[in-house]
């Protein structure tokens, strides 16, 4: 080579390696850099001071929103922030803030912050609300009252300080805590300081703000003015102030209720933040009855997505965390908590494009070890499908420390009753037996009824002061025997992992347009949760969407726990109109096709519908409960009995694809089951 074209070419190479750096550090620049600090404490003390009860969930809520930051909106490991228990200090907390977040953000990043633990209020001498008072965190130093008998707590003004100082306006709070109540509320426990003693902040913390307000050169009148038109960014609170922020222990993964929807969610779809809002209200109103989540942003921020950006990879149920040989970890963050328990040995999720497929041989809470090929990698994202639901599954009643410790028997190996151990259950029951203590019920004192596991007594669940462990028993198992049929249908749901097409709205019978709930395999912007007075006739409206015809049945749980049956409806005649066509519509009931029953919901409080769709025709189960209306000479079909529990475990087993005995393995291929969650109120 000669030595003026050796010159040339590396003049030109080193010419076009700079533009090539130059183009790499504009590239850098365009794209936001995604930063998150999360910090979750579980290890609380409840001292003299403060009943800051010890925590199970915190730490999980972290994990949530790590995996989903990860693997769904491409924040690097890097630069994601985690503080956890005794790390979680005051000072760390607030040092953390500055040098990962408010020195790191440029104009354009995007920044999320997200606490979970105990929340509480704190004296506020300039607060913007009548009661002089901020709502606070507790970090995991602040188990103590000072001398002085001030609380190390962070107060929401210093949150908006440091917002405020942030570059970006691009930042998401979230906060899984809250402010009243404390301690635990039946089988679940309340992120709140039980006291709710108000105690002034700390003389540091009231420092620190003056610190603050001397950078960003606010006085204490524009800061006032300033706290008033809103924060910076977004800010998802759990719960409102006045109400409980709940987590619990579902399928052995203890969780804060609103991260956990809010991160499912996430996973499912990232639409606006008025969608995301519908869609959480809804799912904690199903939940709890009462949790009302707070989204307080400004309303031109409403059309944009949580955390200010799409996604960068799409809907999933699970990601691979990591491959050992043969061996992939799994993380299950974007499955439903409730149908956990049906995703053990012999479950099966595949890639996106369904070109590998895993089967898990062991699951541990939301983590999972599954057989994989080796083509998968660590962060491939997969989707069910299909789940095993073991036979042995059971409705777990607790029974409360109100009843002296007796442990009863039950003709039913469907049903276990836990007994209470020092004010708490040893794992989560899906309802509770009690006494009932407060007059403020509208039961006799010393009466035993039925609750939830949030200690909402169910209508119509009592009789007489006094009456005995037994008897109530003997008096409830009909209703045992319901809830364990709507228990065990729920473990197929699975609206976003079906692969069949369908919708189904439920409306006022005079008025269709009226929307009450719906729900569909599709994913909903729109979605309507609108309450129906008692005892008000509704209809549902079955659109199947799908190339082939699709077999139904709809179930209704009404708020005293009734399990019914109200589609298919024409056993007597020997006509199983269960079967809707493809691409048509379905009414039930359809006075066209001379159907006279009512569906009219007869208590006040919360009703559910559970719907069944099938590929394949539900023979077993259209056989059975026409045997069961034989009998009772009534529609709608009441499930109270064994033989009725047996035409729901034959609806299983039409929907199983395999022949082991032990369990029933459901596919998304075949099957999809909608909830519908709806509020019934006075008239």
């Amino acid at each position: 080579m000669k030595r003026r074209y050796f010159l040339q070419t590396t003049a030109l190479s080193a010419i076009y390696l700079a533009q090539a750096e130059r183009y790499r550090r504009v590239l850098a620049r365009s794209s936001p850099r995604k930063l998150a600090l999360l910090v979750g404490i579980n290890h609380y003390l409840e001292t003299r001071d403060r009943a800051l009860s010890p925590l199970n969930g915190c730490q999980t809520d972290v994990e949530l929103q790590r995996e989903l930051l990860i693997h769904r909106f491409g924040f690097k490991p890097s630069d994601i922030k985690i503080l956890l228990n005794q790390d979680a200090t005051r000072s760390n907390i607030l040092q953390t803030f500055e040098t990962h977040l408010i020195q790191q953000a440029n104009s354009d990043d995007i920044v999320v912050f997200h606490f979970s633990g105990h929340g509480s209020r704190v004296f506020d001498s300039e607060a913007i609300t009548s009661d002089q008072t901020n709502t606070a965190f507790v970090p995991a130093d602040s188990n103590h009252l000072n001398p002085d008998r001030s609380v190390n707590d962070i107060m929401g003004k210093t949150l908006f300080l440091l917002m405020s100082a942030l570059k970006t306006d691009n930042v998401t709070a979230v906060f899984d805590c809250c402010y009243s109540g404390g301690g635990t509320r039946g089988s679940e426990r309340v992120r709140a300081d039980a006291n709710n003693m108000l105690h002034p902040p700390s003389k540091a913390e009231i420092n620190y703000q003056k610190d603050w307000m001397r950078k960003l050169g606010l006085t204490p009148e524009q800061l006032r003015d300033r706290r008033k038109q809103g924060a910076r960014g977004v800010i998802l609170a759990a719960a409102t102030a006045n109400q409980l922020a709940k987590e619990n222990d579902f399928a052995d993964v203890s969780s804060g209720l609103f991260t956990y929807f809010l991160t499912q969610y996430l996973w499912e779809s990232a639409e606006s933040l008025t969608d995301a809002e519908a869609m959480i209200k809804r799912s904690l109103f199903t939940a709890t009855g009462f949790q009302e989540p707070v989204f307080d942003v400004r309303p031109e921020l409403m059309t944009k997505p949580i955390y200010f950006m799409p996604p960068i990879h799409r809907s999933a149920q699970a990601v691979v965390q990591s491959i050992r040989q043969d061996q992939a970890i799994l993380w299950l963050g974007g499955l439903d908590k409730r149908t956990l328990e049906s995703f053990g040995t012999g479950s099966t999720f595949s890639t996106l494009e369904g070109t590998e497929t895993v089967t898990i041989v062991k699951r541990k809470g939301l983590t999972a070890i599954a057989k994989s090929s080796s083509k998968l990698r660590s962060g491939t994202l997969l989707k069910e499908s299909s789940r095993v639901i073991p036979r042995t599954i059971k409705l777990r009643i607790g029974l409360d420390s109100s009843l002296a410790g007796q442990a009863p028997k039950i003709e039913s190996d469907r049903i276990e009753f836990i007994l209470a151990q020092n004010g708490s259950y040893p794992q989560f029951v899906h309802y509770i037996l009690s006494r009932v203590t407060s007059g403020s019920l509208s039961a006799p004192l010393n009466s035993i009824a039925l609750f939830s596991p949030s200690l909402e007594m169910l209508p119509d669940s009592f009789e007489q002061a006094e009456e005995s462990l037994s008897d109530a028993i003997a008096r409830l198992t009909p209703r045992f025997q319901g809830l364990f049929a709507a228990h065990l249908i729920r473990q197929t749901l699975n609206p976003t992992a079906s692969q069949l097409n369908i919708e189904v709205l439920l409306h006022r019978q005079d008025q269709p347009n009226q929307i009450i709930a719906q729900s569909s395999t599709a994913r909903i912007s729109n979605i309507h949760n609108q309450p129906i007075p008692v005892k008000t006739p509704c209809q549902f409206q079955i659109k199947n969407h799908d190339r082939s015809p699709l077999y139904l049945l709809i179930a209704l749980i009404s708020s005293n726990g009734r399990f019914s049956i109200v589609f298919p409806n024409d056993y007597i005649s020997g006509d199983l109109s269960g079967e809707v066509s493809a691409k048509a519509t379905r009414f039930v009931p359809d006075p066209v096709q001379g159907e006279t029953f009512k569906i009219a919901p007869p208590l006040v409080g919360r009703g559910e519908a559970l719907i069944v769709a099938s590929r394949n025709p539900l023979t077993r189960t259209y056989k059975q409960l026409r045997t069961l209306t034989e009998e009772s000479d009534r529609m709608p079909i009441v499930i109270a009995t064994q033989r009725g529990i047996d035409a729901i475990e034959n609806l299983l087993s039409d929907l199983d694809r395999q022949s082991d005995h032990s369990a029933y393995k459901i596919s998304t291929e075949d099957v999809a089951t909608l909830f519908l969650a709806f509020q019934i109120i006075t008239a």
